[in-house]
This record gives C-alpha cells, sequence and structure tokens, in this order.
C-alpha cells in the first residue's frame, strides 16, 4: 500500500514524505510573493522614462509578465531541477508547493524523463529569453524585445500544448479527479502560458512584419534616389 494522495494510486514515491504546509498556506504565501514581484515590477517599469515619455501600458504589461516568468523559469523551476530526485522528501517551502501542485501532475514527483526536459528547456532557455524581453522594454531595443519576446512565446506555447496532450493522451491519469487539481491547478493554474504568449506572439509577429515593410520601402526609395 502507497500511503501518498498522488495519482494513479499504485505510483511508487520512494522516500516520499507528506508536506509539512498546508495547502493554504502555500497558495496564500504563492500569490502574496507573486503579487509583491508584479508590483514592484509594475512602478520599475511604469517610472522608467524615455526619449518618448514613459513606457505604454501595454508595455509596461508585457514586462510584468516576462519578469514573472524569468524569476519563475530561473528561480522556482531551477529548484525542481537541483532537486528532481529528492523532490518528494525535500520539505522546504518551495519543496512543499511542488508536491501540493504534484497533486495535479504526479510526473513532478515520479521523476518523469519528459517532465525533466521540459523543465530544463524552461530554465535554460525560455527563462533567459523572458529576461532578455524585459530588457529589451526596459532598454527600449526593439530588436532584442521583439526577437526575445516572439522566440520565448512560441517555446511557451509548444510547451504548454506538449504538456497539456501528454496528460490528456496519458492512458492512466496522473492528475487526482477532484475538481480543485483537474481545473485549478492542472488547467488554470496553465492557462496564461497558452494565451498571454499566444497574444505575444501574434504582435511580435505583426511589429516584426510591420519593421521589414518599412526597411524594404525606406531601401526602395534610396535605390530609385540613387537611381
Amino acid at each position: 500500500m502507497h500511503l501518498h494522495p498522488y495519482f494513479p494510486p499504485s505510483l511508487e514515491l520512494e522516500g516520499y514524505i507528506a508536506p509539512t504546509w498546508s495547502a493554504s498556506a502555500l497558495l496564500t504565501t504563492m500569490g502574496c510573493a507573486v503579487g509583491l514581484l508584479l508590483a514592484t515590477t509594475y512602478l520599475a517599469f511604469s517610472q522608467k522614462q524615455h526619449s518618448r515619455g514613459p513606457l505604454p501600458v501595454a508595455d509596461v504589461a508585457a514586462a510584468m509578465w516576462f519578469v514573472l516568468c524569468g524569476t519563475m523559469h530561473t528561480g522556482f523551476e531551477l529548484y525542481y531541477l537541483v532537486h528532481f530526485r529528492s523532490i518528494a522528501s525535500t520539505q522546504d517551502i518551495l519543496g512543499n508547493m511542488w508536491k501540493e501542485y504534484a497533486k495535479s501532475d504526479s510526473r513532478y514527483l515520479s521523476q518523469s524523463s519528459m517532465v525533466l526536459t521540459l523543465e530544463t528547456i524552461t530554465v535554460a532557455v525560455i527563462g533567459p529569453l523572458c529576461w532578455g524581453a524585459a530588457y529589451g522594454i526596459w532598454s527600449q531595443r526593439l530588436a532584442v524585445r521583439y526577437l526575445c519576446q516572439l522566440t520565448a512565446s512560441m517555446l511557451h506555447l509548444y510547451s504548454v500544448l506538449l504538456y497539456y496532450g501528454t496528460e490528456l493522451l496519458s492512458p492512466e491519469p496522473n492528475c487526482r479527479p477532484e475538481a480543485l487539481y483537474f481545473f485549478g491547478y492542472f488547467v488554470l493554474a496553465n492557462l496564461p502560458w497558452l494565451l498571454v504568449p499566444l497574444y505575444l506572439a501574434i504582435t511580435s509577429t505583426s511589429k516584426i512584419c510591420d519593421s521589414m515593410r518599412l526597411a524594404q520601402h525606406v531601401t526602395r526609395g534610396a535605390y530609385n534616389t540613387i537611381q
């Protein structure tokens, strides 16, 4: 008999130790940390002055998103990679958070190679791209911003679709059946990484296409002037 709350019930978790923090305490702590990070980012970017004045609201919102993603990818998810093999027995607050989230996807505790691969790409590639996009917004280096924004957004879309798909098509569920864990944790908690990147990818593509059309127009104008 396996004494743990994860699915499937037959799952073996060697060295598993039950979390010491309650779910409500973990969610409150996470919510406060995210709120503080977003508020700090908003204050920093909304007061940033450029030659054309303060940053537009849309740019500030994009910066908040990328700082949040960069922090989670290179902080919270880096923790997961470091403790990949021992997270089932880890008892600090971040380990407790991962064990709470694993109620919606036990692959995070069962040393799944698919999850490890996705998280490695997220930490090593997507995280730095998010920081690059945030830097591009801060410095108004548009080429850096939109290249990083488009690449990070496309990788977010790919990883979330792969993550959803592999679980939904799995012959054996890794998520507890309660609505809180399936709809709350698994679906809704990951949904922003599908919807926001889709919008940002479309925006980036539009900006890049506009810049290319403008460059082409300028080049043709210069060529005609020479002729």
